[in-house]
C-alpha cells in the first residue's frame, strides 16, 4: 500500500490545478504511476513530465533499446512497478523472452544478442560501478553517435529516478502483476577510479556549435546558469531539447522547492558521494558550507562515515539518501520523520532532488566530466 495518497482524480488536487492535471491525465488516458506522487507537488509535476514525454515522443534511441535499458535499470533499482510497466513494451519492440528473463533473473548477460547486452551492459556498469568502461562505451558511441549517447543515459537516469520514487513511496503495480523475484545483486563493485584526463566527447561550449535553430535553447541555459555552459550540460546540449528540459527540473529543485538551501545542498552532496562524482561534489561542498552545513557534517558525508552523531534533521536526510541510493527502499520510520516534520510535498520533492542529482551525476560519469584541477577533491575508493 503506498505510503501518501495517491492523486488520481481531478479532485484530488486544488482547483488552480486542475488545468495541470487533465492535461497530464490526456498523455495516457490517466493519471498513473510516479505521476499519482509528484502531482502533491504540482509545481514540479509539470516541467517533471516533460522531460519523460521528450523521452517517449522524440528520443532518437529506437524502441527496443531504450525498453532494454529501462527494464535493465528497473531490475537495478528493484522497482516491481516500472518492471511491470515496461516488460509489455519490451516484447512489443522486438526484446526476446531470454533476455527479458536474463535481466529478470539477474543471470550472466555474455550469451545475449549483441544489441541488448551492450545496452545491459552499460547500465549496468553505470549503476553498479557509477563508471562505464571505455570499451562499452566506444562500442556503443561508435555504433550510434554523441545525441544517441546522450539520450540512452538520460533514459537509464530518468528511469533510476522514477524507480527511487516508486519505491520511497511503495507505489506498487497493478495485480495481476509479474513481480521481481528477490535475486542479490553484486555485493562487491571495482575500485572507482577519478574521471579520465578528456571527456569522451566534444563538450558544446559555444552557441555556434549548434544549428541555428537549437541556439535560443544554449541562450536560455547559459542564461539560466550565470552566463556560462558547465555541468552536464555541454554534452545535454547534444540533445538540445532534453537539455532544456532538464534545466527547467534543476531551476524548479533549485530555486522554487519547498527544500530550503540547507538540507537540498546536504542532500546533493550526500547524492554525489553515492554516486561517485567528482564534479556534482566540488560543485555543491561549498555550497552546503555556505548553506549551513557544518565542516564536519560535509566530512562525514565525504568519508561515508557514521551518521548516528549527527543533528536530527541532517542525520535524516543524510540517511535517506543513503537508503535511497544503497537499498532502493526507505525504512518505514525514517520516511515518517520526515513526512510528519515537513509534509508530503516537501518529502516528494527531496526524492525528485535526489533522483535528479543521480541523472546529473551519470551524464557526468559516464562521460568522464572531471571538475578543475584545483577543486575540492573527493576521495574515490
Amino acid at each position: 500500500m503506498a505510503r501518501v495518497k495517491l492523486i488520481v482524480n481531478e479532485e484530488d488536487v486544488a482547483p488552480e490545478h486542475h488545468a495541470l492535471f487533465d492535461t497530464l491525465a490526456a498523455l495516457r488516458g490517466r493519471i498513473s504511476g510516479p505521476s499519482t506522487v509528484v502531482l502533491h507537488s504540482p509545481g514540479l509535476a509539470g516541467p517533471w513530465n516533460e522531460i519523460s514525454e521528450y523521452l517517449h515522443r522524440q528520443s532518437i534511441v529506437e524502441p527496443q533499446h531504450a525498453e532494454v535499458a529501462v527494464c535493465a535499470t528497473a531490475r537495478e533499482r528493484d522497482c516491481g512497478y516500472v518492471w511491470n510497466a515496461h516488460v509489455p513494451l519490451a516484447r512489443k519492440a522486438g526484446i526476446g523472452a531470454e533476455t527479458i528473463e536474463t535481466i529478470r533473473e539477474r543471470r550472466p548477460i555474455d550469451d545475449l544478442p549483441e544489441a541488448p547486452r551492450a545496452v545491459v551492459l552499460y547500465v549496468q556498469q553505470l549503476l553498479r560501478n557509477n563508471r562505464v568502461d571505455s570499451a562499452v562505451f566506444d562500442q556503443l558511441l561508435k555504433a550510434h553517435d554523441p545525441k544517441w549517447m546522450v539520450e540512452l543515459t538520460g533514459w537509464i537516469g530518468r528511469y533510476a529516478a522514477l524507480s527511487s520514487i516508486l519505491n520511497a513511496f511503495e507505489v506498487s503495480p497493478a495485480a495481476p502483476a509479474d513481480l521481481l523475484p528477490d535475486v542479490p545483486g553484486p555485493v562487491a563493485r571495482p575500485r572507482v577510479r577519478p574521471p579520465l584526463a578528456t571527456p569522451r566527447v566534444t563538450p558544446i561550449t559555444r552557441r555556434e556549435q549548434l544549428a541555428v535553430a537549437y541556439r535560443p535553447v544554449f541562450d536560455a541555459i547559459a542564461e539560466g546558469r550565470g552566463g556560462s555552459i558547465r555541468g552536464p550540460f555541454p554534452y545535454l546540449l547534444y540533445s538540445p531539447e532534453l537539455g532544456r528540459r532538464h534545466l527547467a527540473v534543476g531551476s524548479y529543485l533549485r530555486y522554487h522547492s519547498q527544500v530550503k538551501p540547507e538540507p537540498r545542498e546536504l542532500a546533493i552532496i550526500a547524492t554525489a558521494r553515492e554516486k561517485d562524482c567528482s564534479y556534482v561534489w566540488a560543485a555543491h561542498a561549498p555550497g552546503a558550507r555556505k548553506a549551513g552545513v557544518s565542516e564536519a557534517t560535509v566530512a562525514l558525508v565525504r568519508d561515508r562515515g557514521d551518521i548516528a552523531g549527527l543533528p536530527a534533521g541532517e542525520r535524516d536526510v543524510v540517511d535517506y539518501v543513503r537508503q535511497v541510493w544503497r537499498r532502493s527502499r526507505v525504512p518505514q520510520p525514517l520516511f515518517d520523520r520526515l513526512r510528519d516534520q515537513h509534509g508530503v510535498t516537501w518529502l516528494v520533492e527531496l526524492t525528485a532532488l535526489i533522483g535528479h542529482y543521480g541523472i546529473v551525476s551519470g551524464i557526468l560519469n559516464a562521460f568522464e566530466v572531471a571538475p578543475a584541477p584545483d577543486a575540492e577533491p573527493l576521495p574515490l575508493a
